[in-house]
């Protein structure tokens, strides 16, 4: 397949995804540039206004928090065609979207977007090891592209037509994985753990048949695959997250997963959030800041009833 369309590409966040993505897209023989917002990450970056008017694809590789300001940053010099890509799995607090939403959202109508999921670690990548990311958009040229641009003996590509499906199994992920987080701060058992995947393999699916999404894409590798990888990966923020929740016994800790929990609950809304006692209890642990080996042992007990 041709990757003619794609030559030039503009990473927006130069952190360890950003620097990952662009390392992969350069395997490829693409032109890529690097701009981070605050400039001393990409020493000598250019300008956006220079960078993405020449632009064939914009990435964006930036938390969801700044995902908002990320786009509205690009958007002033974005052509039309030029496909936009979103790494970012987590939900804005002010809207409660995920960025399958607020991305397409705030582009022009009809501009090329799509959303990454999977078990894409950036230190795993950055070492030349192997990756599998979950390209979703409803345009099948956009996932030509990305195939094209992507695949090689390293980097394996899935695609999906359901973006709104994929970026939630991002969000999910994340949640879950901030408990395996939590599991391994208490020391809990290969078992328990082993336990706790099944119980999060039940919930995911549910919620998002609750938000009226797709719950087998939950089971598929931008849902279970990547929560697997990142639940049990020493390379994991939201594993680490979970870790220092115990270790450190703070919860104003910044990651994806804890900083998405409230805005899911709240798009749920409370009785439908009851239903998911795991999801519950990350909440309970990681935003009340409930002790979490009582927390856990009251849990397992209630479970076994």
């Amino acid at each position: 397949m041709s990757m003619e369309n794609i030559s030039r590409v503009v990473v927006v966040g130069g952190g360890k995804l950003g620097k990952a993505v662009g390392m992969v897209v350069g395997r490829r023989e693409a032109s890529v540039d690097l701009w981070d917002a605050n400039p001393a990450v990409v020493p000598g970056q250019k300008p956006l206004e220079t960078l993405v008017p020449g632009a064939d694809c914009v990435m964006l590789c930036v938390p969801s928090w700044a995902m908002r300001a990320a786009v509205t940053s690009v958007l002033p010099h974005l052509a039309p065609g030029v496909l936009v890509v979103s790494f970012a799995k987590g939900i804005e607090k002010d809207t409660l979207q995920t960025m399958a939403e607020m991305v397409p959202s705030l582009l022009p109508p009809g501009q090329p977007f799509a959303v990454v999921g999977g078990p894409m670690l950036a230190a795993e990548i950055a070492a030349g090891t192997a990756a599998i990311g979950v390209f979703a958009s409803k345009d099948p040229a956009a996932l030509a592209k990305m195939t094209a641009l992507f695949s090689d003996e390293r980097f394996r590509v899935e695609i999906s037509a359901d973006p709104a499906s994929v970026a939630l199994a991002g969000v999910l992920k994340n949640i879950y994985a901030v408990m395996l987080g939590i599991a391994d701060g208490l020391m809990l058992s290969g078992n328990q753990k082993g336990w706790l995947v099944a119980r999060a393999t039940v919930e995911m699916p549910a919620i998002a048949a609750a938000l009226g999404m797709d719950p087998e894409v939950m089971l598929g590798t931008a849902g279970m695959g990547d929560l697997v990888a990142t639940g049990y990966s020493v390379y994991s923020r939201n594993r680490e997250t979970g870790m220092e929740i115990v270790t450190t016994g703070t919860c104003s800790i910044q990651g994806e997963g804890l900083t998405s929990l409230p805005s899911l609950i709240a798009r749920l809304g409370k009785e439908k959030a009851a239903a998911f006692p795991l999801m519950m209890l990350v909440n309970t642990i990681g935003i009340d800041c409930k002790p979490a080996r009582q927390m856990f042992e009251a849990f397992f007990k209630d479970a076994g009833r």
